[in-house]
């Protein structure tokens, strides 16, 4: 239930090229929410104990969160109060990247190598080797192979997402530069020194990992032409919002999805400046992101509900039961709420 009066939503999002980060640069979800009387905030500006941290559990009332879909599976699954309210399919870079001695040309010759698994220590949902997993799963499938077939060599990561006091500056958000330069630490050390044959990277960090190992691409997932390749974290990103939010003021929902979907169509005609919005949002330099998201950073960033998208959500949560990393299932229609975008359309005729 949503407490007294305040009519103020706090909203957060993932590094990544989104009509949230382009909504926000451009001032068009400001505006929006202040039209009909409220205010919209970031969460790491939020001084409730444990606000940040609801980037993963979602536990901050009338949170907006659009970004990665792995930590909202991950929080529904434990019982967090959410709704899915729109969904983006933005296709990103992501490759299986080999030592260029190594003798990987095709992920036929992963067969019996050594593959880099980073293993967060923290507790926290560990996307990201969530995300290495079913990078190598979507690879090995496509060349009739599967895990079973490869070692996977286990990298200990101490350093938490979310760092537990976060201090001054730039060390406390977990997006700041000098936590997105370590993202890939582990894998980069170990694939220099010869302790594993490959790595799975993705995004405008992974094009530039690419070129500083000067790695021979062994399969590229993100524009790959089946659309199960390219299924992962990021692709596709959702938008998740405060279950009481939505029952009580799905008004507001609808106001901040049809910013984004404005915010997606100004991006459509304003390429340049949309670019610029994504190379801040994913801390990256500008000549990364054409490389990175085919130009569709800007073109490809609108939020629905087709059924093609809510499959591949429930591709995705079927992947993370089967592997463990979570613990109880849950029903995905059930999880879907279409009240807001309906409002947001109907408004929009």
């Amino acid at each position: 239930m949503i407490v007294g009066q305040d009519r103020s939503i706090w909203y957060t999002r993932c590094p990544l090229p989104t009509a949230s980060g382009v909504a926000l640069d451009s001032g068009i979800l400001q505006q929006r929410i202040a039209d009909i009387g409220w205010k919209v905030d970031a969460i790491e500006n939020a001084r409730a104990p444990g606000a940040r941290d609801s980037h993963f559990t979602h536990a901050t009332p009338s949170l907006l969160r659009q970004g990665g879909n792995i930590p909202p599976i991950w929080s529904r699954s434990r019982g967090a109060d959410t709704a899915v309210v729109g969904i983006a399919w933005t296709r990103e870079y992501q490759a299986i990247l080999a030592r260029p001695d190594a003798g990987i040309r095709s992920a036929k010759d992963l067969r019996g190598r050594r593959l880099a698994l980073p293993v967060r220590t923290s507790g926290e949902i560990d996307f990201w080797r969530a995300m290495c997993l079913r990078g190598y799963d979507s690879a090995l499938r496509l060349e009739g192979l599967s895990l079973a077939d490869v070692e996977l060599v286990e990298l200990p990561v101490h350093e938490r997402y979310i760092p537990k006091t976060p201090g001054e500056g730039e060390a406390a958000w977990m997006w700041a530069g000098s936590a997105r330069a370590r993202r890939q630490q582990a894998e980069t050390f170990a694939i220099i020194r010869g302790e594993v044959d490959a790595v799975y990277a993705s995004g405008a960090l992974g094009v530039q990992l690419q070129a500083l190992l000067d790695a021979v691409i062994v399969t590229d997932l993100g524009f790959h032409p089946s659309a199960d390749a390219c299924l992962n974290n990021q692709v596709p990103n959702i938008l998740t919002a405060d279950g009481a939010l939505v029952r009580e003021h799905p008004e507001v929902v609808a106001q901040y999805l049809t910013a984004l979907n404005e915010a997606a169509q100004w991006a459509c005609s304003h390429a340049g400046m949309a670019e610029r919005s994504c190379a801040q949002a994913v801390g990256a330099p500008q000549e990364w992101i054409g490389p990175a998201y085919h130009g569709e950073a800007g073109t490809a960033l609108a939020v629905g509900l087709d059924e093609p998208l809510v499959r591949a959500l429930e591709s995705q949560k079927r992947f993370l039961y089967a592997h463990g990393f979570i613990d109880k299932d849950f029903d995905m229609a059930s999880w879907i709420d279409r009240r807001p975008l309906e409002l947001s359309q109907k408004d929009a005729r």
